[in-house]
């Protein structure tokens, strides 16, 4: 039964609060927070119907307004696989309370811009760092999964090398990129077994490492350049007993091992050997010797929370007393191990060996990260140099954390396909909510619009998001926002509520190409119907963030709107 716009609005609005009351609690405890709202958001028709090309030409035309106004230093840090409610700022979750502490990112949220609906362009990692680094969406990059990065990427420009080429900067990376491994100046590896083209990444200095399982797995003798893998090689550490143990060893036997028979125990595997640590210590390591006088950017790339989720004995301590909320339509799903087991205490007075996975121990990696973001905004700080710089927080896309039977990405659910974004620095509004649709895609053109660089690389389609750190409504700013991988894309739009309704939602349609489009769907969607060869989707992601209450039955008229921009050959 089809149902007119407002009789859907209302069938909303009764199941509502059966099904989402502590998104809208929390949603309410958001708003608060926008010291700068003092009405209900209108909708500005200018706002939303720029053509593409028109809208790209008013970016331009705003960098280069902004080109001669001082350029702040850059720091992004970058977390990988990081949920989007799981940010310190959501208190409550559908199955209980989030007992979560992020001090850092409670006061980047004091001293700067918090975004709600962050999305990425698509929620897998090499792509999504991809579309990142090149300044275009999914289908744009031709890096499709983890393994595309092609030879045709190696004459591509990044928004990286436009940072140090054209407004030179000192453009600095550590961590977990991502990236193509074969950059010119800093390979990821040293040896080039299959003779692959270099490219430059744009970066004037680097320190990569590789993910989590890598570091583990990967023979010495091929990947002899990456730089967390030499370090763990390099060093000896003490078990719980007292004998010496290679670190690398530890390091297999947390997370391919074992656990305490192959060498993982509470102390051999410590927070000084933790691949989150090692990053921040590159980071300062960059940070130290980058030159005086002139302006930088960098990149941090974290490894965690990506799984394998591995806390050390401290980490697990630290969340063992608290009760963490269950996975959505999932109990008793990734429960806290540490809370299920007994400990024998070992000869350094600890309990607890380290612990992998359950969700405590992803709050665990995220406790750790919010300390070592602070330690290098501290760092700054101490350098003189904090008062100058943007600091940007994000993750490059989420986690599913057994929603629905499901973890990881790739999914068009929103624990996948958003992640949480932070900005703070010169310019940008303090204590601000920005409950709107983003895309982490214009990070990159807001670093660029910062630097003044106004002639973008061919194809770039990354914007600014200036406009809302600046609270600046002059400035053009994307119409709608673009997500997908592989079996479905999505696009997400703030419009009016219904015709008869103007405040403002977000609604999110999604094209699926077959049943793996729909990995992780909630019981409540709609199924994918046996004919073919589409099933499309609809939800209102403001009102029902946990996609639990699909739409496509009643708003065909918000159907018809967003269904011209997803991409040429899908649904349409």
């Amino acid at each position: 039964m089809k149902l007119s716009s407002l009789a859907a609005v209302a069938v909303i609005g009764t199941l509502l609060p059966t099904l989402a009351s502590s998104q809208e609690e929390q949603s309410s405890s958001l708003r608060r927070k926008d010291n700068e709202r003092g009405q209900r958001r209108q909708l500005n028709l200018n706002q939303f119907h720029d053509p593409r090309s028109e809208f790209v030409k008013q970016q331009s035309d705003a960098i280069q307004h902004n080109a001669n106004s001082a350029r702040p230093n850059i720091l992004f840090l970058l977390l990988d696989q990081w949920r989007p409610d799981w940010d310190g700022q959501h208190k409550d979750t559908r199955t209980g309370p989030l007992p979560l502490n992020m001090p850092f990112l409670d006061e980047m949220s004091r001293r700067g811009t918090h975004f709600t609906q962050a999305y990425v362009p698509s929620p897998f990692c090499g792509p999504s760092r991809a579309c990142l680094a090149f300044g275009k969406e999914y289908d744009e990059t031709g890096v499709m999964d983890n393994k595309r990065w092609s030879v045709d990427h190696t004459q591509w420009t990044t928004v990286y090398k436009l940072l140090r080429d054209d407004a030179d900067y000192h453009t600095m990376s550590c961590g977990k990129d991502d990236f193509y491994e074969w950059d010119y100046n800093f390979p990821k590896y040293a040896n080039n077994p299959n003779n692959m083209p270099v490219m430059d990444l744009g970066f004037s200095d680097a320190i990569r490492s590789d993910g989590k399982v890598r570091v583990a797995k990967d023979a010495d003798e091929l990947f002899k350049n990456e730089a967390y893998r030499t370090y763990l090689n390099g060093i000896t550490v003490k078990k719980d007993d007292g004998t010496d143990i290679n670190a690398r060893q530890a390091y297999k036997g947390c997370f391919i091992g074992k656990g305490a028979p192959d060498g993982c125990d509470a102390t051999s595997f410590q927070n000084e050997i933790y691949p989150d640590d090692f990053v921040r210590d590159k980071a300062i390591e960059l940070l130290h010797r980058k030159p005086a006088g002139k302006p930088w950017f960098m990149q941090v790339n974290f490894p965690g929370p990506h799984p394998p989720i591995v806390s050390t004995s401290r980490m697990a301590a630290s969340v063992m007393e608290r009760q963490w909320p269950d996975p959505i339509n999932n109990p008793g799903f990734m429960r806290c191990p540490q809370q299920t087991q007994k400990f024998k205490l070992n000869n350094q007075g600890q309990i607890l060996p380290p612990q992998i996975d359950g969700r405590c121990n992803y709050a665990a990696e995220l406790e750790n990260l919010d300390a070592l973001m602070f330690s290098i905004v501290k760092h700054v700080e101490e350098m003189g140099e904090l008062d100058n710089t943007i600091v940007i927080v994000a993750g490059d896309h989420g986690e599913n954390l057994g929603d629905n039977g499901a973890s990881g990405k790739g999914m068009p659910w929103h624990a996948a396909v958003s992640t949480p974004l932070f900005i703070m620095g010169p310019g940008v509004r303090h204590g601000r909510v920005h409950e709107g649709p983003v895309s982490t895609l214009d990070l990159g053109g807001t670093w660029l619009d910062y630097a003044g660089v106004s002639n973008m690389a061919p194809g770039m389609t990354t914007s600014s998001l200036r406009s809302i750190l600046a609270q600046d409504m002059s400035l053009p700013r994307r119409p709608h926002v673009s997500s997908g991988y592989l079996e479905w894309r999505t696009v997400i739009k703030e419009m009016p509520t219904s015709p008869e309704d103007p405040t403002l939602t977000s609604y999110k349609l999604i094209c699926a190409k077959s049943p793996k489009g729909m990995k992780g769907a909630p019981k409540s969607a709609t199924p994918f119907p046996p004919e073919g060869p589409w099933h499309i989707m609809l939800y209102d992601v403001t009102r029902d963030p946990d996609d639990l209450l699909p739409l496509e039955q009643f708003r065909p008229d918000v159907i018809a709107e967003l269904l011209p921009l997803l991409p040429e050959g899908w649904c349409r």
